[in-house]
């Protein structure tokens, strides 16, 4: 009975073949040149403690029209306050370009986070005009974005835009 060595053959010869297929191989052509893309933002003067909830960043292209759920650059900023830009890897930044930075307060639980803005939809638009928001990417020098500060008791309600994260849980 020669069944368990065939059988070993067999195994290797098909472990073998498919460690050499090309549908291992990258999906696609590499990623675009990215920048990287950092700073610091305080809420009233301090890092955001997460009571408040979490804050999430994103870098919206400027002077174009961005569709609900496009793809941009985001992050979420840490207990210090400092934060770091992904697009297609882990604190890769961005393209070059120039880009309307929002921000969202939101909550978290259970490893999703919720709406409704705690910041009242002040900053969440990618049609803010705040220069505090606006960023400016060249090619290649890392960009320091100068530190943000909120002032909760300056924000008043803004309408809810197709931008803002909804009541409760994100799609």
């Amino acid at each position: 009975m020669h069944r368990p060595k065939n059988f070993c053959v067999l195994l290797l010869v098909s472990l073998l073949l498919a460690g050499c297929s090309s549908s291992t191989g990258p999906d696609g052509p590499p990623p675009p040149k990215t920048t990287r893309v950092g700073g610091v933002l305080l809420v009233d003067g301090e890092p955001s403690p997460l009571v408040k909830g979490v804050v999430e960043l994103k870098l919206y292209p400027k002077g174009r029209e961005v569709k609900p759920g496009e793809s941009v650059p985001e992050c979420i900023v840490g207990q210090d306050g400092k934060y770091t830009f992904s697009s297609y890897r882990d604190g890769d930044g961005a393209e070059p370009g120039d880009y309307v930075l929002s921000a969202e307060l939101l909550r978290m639980g259970l490893g999703d986070l919720f709406g409704p803005d705690q910041f009242l939809n002040n900053f969440n638009s990618p049609l803010n005009e705040d220069a505090r928001f606006q960023v400016k990417i060249g090619d290649g020098e890392a960009v320091e974005i100068p530190t943000i500060d909120i002032k909760t008791s300056e924000l008043k309600q803004q309408p809810n835009h197709p931008f803002a994260s909804p009541t409760g849980k994100r799609k």
